[in-house]
């Protein structure tokens, strides 16, 4: 057990260390903001009836705004913590001091850090931004811890690819093109038939979104239902997300160096 936890203590202070002054908590938190301020843009043309369902807004808007915004921020988290031993070249004598495995999984563990600092900050943002706003409806906790869990979630199945992708380029400019491509790709699966949306995975954000819109054109009025929560369509998404994270790993642990 003592080794055990030696060898855990001595990972977590080895990519501590090297990831010490590369300042990467400040991409999440730049994607916080932009999230922020794109809120507050349109702070000053709510309405009474607005603020009414200014929650439920929100919780509209944000999945729509995740499938623009995290398949890029997991793209460039995973890129910056993994291109110092791919600039590097140093793979060979870093595998004479740690298993592969052991490298593969603590540095997938320090990407989730800065994701989780990311998708918890976005949850305590909500009320934050009701608060900002004024917003009159009840804030429904319950939505926003969906909407963490379920962010977290797509998020992580991204992060497994992005993860895998920079590791296995010795150029981080095709990891970073996926998750630009991917972004694009996202926004434009929500306007697919549902059949063909299920394949592209950078789109699921909107799949788990808890609430839809109705807009009337003539009276230029929107409104907003709550959407039954896809159960099966989630839990055959954690398996496939572990499935894929199991292949992506093994793929990596079989390439020569």
């Amino acid at each position: 057990m003592k080794k055990i936890r030696s060898g855990i203590s001595s990972s977590l202070a080895a990519e501590h260390q090297k990831q010490r002054r590369r300042r990467i908590w400040l991409v999440p938190l730049g994607f916080l903001v932009i999230l922020f301020l794109w809120v507050s843009v349109n702070r000053r043309s709510f309405t009474a009836e607005d603020l009414a369902m200014g929650y439920s807004y929100i919780l509209y808007q944000l999945p729509l705004l995740n499938v623009v915004l995290l398949p890029v921020m997991t793209a460039v988290i995973a890129s910056r913590l993994c291109d110092m031993e791919i600039k590097g070249n140093t793979l060979k004598q870093l595998y004479t001091l740690q298993k592969r495995s052991s490298f593969y999984d603590w540095k997938f563990i320090h990407e989730l850090k800065y994701l989780l600092a990311f998708t918890i900050g976005e949850g305590i943002m909500i009320p934050l931004m009701g608060a900002f706003c004024h917003f009159t409806q009840k804030l429904p906790l319950p939505l926003v811890f969906l909407h963490v869990g379920t962010t977290t979630l797509v998020s992580l199945v991204l992060l497994t690819l992005q993860h895998f992708l920079s590791l296995m380029s010795s150029n981080q400019i095709l990891p970073l093109l996926v998750g630009l491509i991917g972004s694009f790709l996202g926004l434009f699966s929500m306007f697919f038939p549902p059949s063909a949306a299920r394949f592209v995975l950078w789109g699921y954000f909107s799949a788990f979104t808890p609430f839809g819109m109705d807009y009337d054109s003539r009276t230029r009025v929107m409104s907003f239902y709550k959407i039954p929560f896809p159960v099966e369509t989630f839990v055959l998404f954690i398996l496939f997300g572990l499935f894929f994270f199991v292949i992506c790993r093994t793929v990596f642990l079989k390439k020569e160096v």
